[in-house]
């Protein structure tokens, strides 16, 4: 714990970050203290971050002790919680159209409200208070947690990340890569660590919360002085009496509504699977040796040379590589520092909600081959604009081995890097959003593993960043190598996971 705090701080040397990293792949419970570490750390930088914004003090900064960061952190990010964000009086939430927006109506199943306006599904919400007569509300807060509220109960939204529920009940999963989350009620404060939880208070303020997966801290919101935090793990209930005292039960009795999805979550499940476009490599020598094969493209494959210049990128068939049928075929060579690039017959609308999956089969040709700095060659796959070369959005493979998603405000990479150099199979499911930001997961198979048939529930990297809003069509496909050599054998993009990891199923 004293290692992983001062990596937090910045203060570890390149041999202790290396024994850090070794036990954080082999230890999964070290691995999971790591995440919480970074999540609560993360939750700091943003409560001091808006303390700065509000403060009319002098700066003040403070160097704890190691041994104590872990409490510290700990206790500070909750007392900024309970004690930092309290509103007397709040409006109704989403009225006021000054307001910063916060969160999404994502779903109103019968619902009657008791204002006199009503809430309908994708209503952006602001910081206010609303009461549910009946009937179940999916709120998605802009920072990943989705609330299940169900009626009668009344509920208040404080920021991105905090919610404070006055009585009914309510369920909270936090999909996988969002930053803490914490519900308040009047008896006390759960701050989410990766999880799903249900909370139900009663009109005279006695609470209860249940924990339906992962892991969540329960701190005691009644005390003015020392305050108490308790550790509930999957299946565990707790009861907070209105008086602050607290019992463990063997179970809870109650329903928790736990389906989050939206209408267009149910109309795309509906939907049958669909290719929007697929390369398809020859697979004998006899076969001609050109890039205008496959379905759903508008051109052959292009060479992006530096000096503006373009011709059709040759085939080089090297040695055969290996599908995931285990058939051998021929690839798609792709030289260093060199982008190649193919247009869609059917642009991608990014400023339309939808969810868009890509497959990507490659292998890197030097596996062991290292620049100076110690990289690797690096390989990405890009969506692209023809109307604004600067608009883009991909998922890479960089030269530490690292996942990494790609956008023209920075990127952001794996905590852990990829077990294997090389072959990889590539999935990536890219959530376009304009409104709240969009969304990227990335997962890989190297050649050895055999690739699930229905979607995975974790994923290797979700992205955390807000990305930059896209209002252009993305209608061409980039592939970029730096250094080596890569080659690509499979190139797939569909409307959801089995299009894309079988798409012999899919008639296209």
């Amino acid at each position: 714990m004293e290692r992983l705090h001062r990596h937090l701080l910045g203060q570890l040397d390149a041999e202790e970050f290396q024994q850090l990293e070794e036990e954080l792949l082999i230890s999964k419970e070290s691995r999971a203290a790591y995440f919480r570490a970074v999540r609560i750390d993360a939750a700091l930088n943003d409560e001091s971050s808006q303390l700065r914004e509000t403060s009319v003090e002098h700066p003040m900064t403070t160097r704890w002790p190691v041994t104590a960061l872990a409490a510290a952190a700990v206790a500070l990010a909750m007392f900024g919680i309970w004690k930092g964000v309290r509103h007397e009086a709040s409006p109704v939430a989403g009225q006021s159209s000054a307001a910063v927006e916060i969160a999404t109506m994502a779903d109103t199943r019968e619902c009657r409200w008791k204002q006199s306006c009503s809430m309908t599904p994708e209503n952006r919400l602001s910081a206010g208070t609303f009461e549910l007569e009946s009937g179940v509300a999916l709120i998605e807060f802009d920072s990943g947690a989705k609330l299940a509220l169900e009626g009668p109960a009344r509920l208040e939204l404080i920021s991105a990340k905090l919610a404070r529920l006055h009585y009914g009940n309510a369920t909270v999963r936090c999909e996988q890569g969002a930053y803490s989350f914490s519900l308040q009620t009047p008896t006390s404060t759960v701050i989410d660590l990766g999880t799903e939880f249900g909370v139900a208070v009663d009109p005279g303020g006695q609470s209860e919360v249940h924990v339906l997966d992962g892991e969540v801290e329960v701190a005691d919101a009644t005390s003015t002085e020392q305050q108490s935090t308790s550790f509930l793990s999957v299946g565990e209930t707790m009861i907070l009496g209105k008086n602050g005292e607290s019992q463990m039960v063997d179970r809870s009795n109650r329903n928790w509504i736990r389906d989050y999805s939206t209408p267009a979550d149910r109309d795309a499940k509906r939907a049958a699977p669909r290719i929007l476009a697929r390369d398809t490599f020859p697979t004998s020598l006899n076969q001609e040796k050109r890039f205008s094969l496959g379905t759903g493209w508008s051109s052959a494959w292009w060479q992006a040379s530096k000096d503006g210049k373009k011709g059709e990128f040759r085939f080089a068939p090297l040695e055969p590589l290996v599908k995931m049928d285990g058939q051998d075929g021929l690839a798609m060579l792709v030289g260093g520092w060199v982008e190649v690039r193919r247009s869609l017959a059917q642009p991608i609308h990014a400023e339309r909600a939808q969810t868009v999956y890509v497959g990507v089969s490659f292998h890197r040709m030097n596996p062991n081959m290292r620049d100076k700095s110690g990289k690797l060659s690096e390989a990405s796959f890009l969506l692209r604009s023809s109307k604004d070369p600067a608009t883009m959005l991909g998922i890479g493979f960089s030269g530490l081995n690292h996942w990494v998603v790609l956008e023209p405000g920075g990127w952001e990479r794996s905590e852990l890097p990829v077990a294997s150099k090389s072959p990889q199979y590539m999935v990536a499911k890219i959530e376009f959003d304009a409104r709240r930001g969009n969304r990227v997961s990335v997962i890989g198979y190297d050649i050895t593993a055999s690739v699930p048939s229905q979607e995975p529930e974790q994923w290797e990297l979700v992205s955390q960043r807000k990305l930059a809003k896209i209002t252009v069509p993305l209608d061409v496909v980039a592939l970029q190598v730096r250094q080596t050599a890569f080659k690509f054998g499979e190139i797939t993009l569909g409307n959801s996971w089995q299009s894309v990891v079988n798409p012999a199923s899919v008639d296209h």
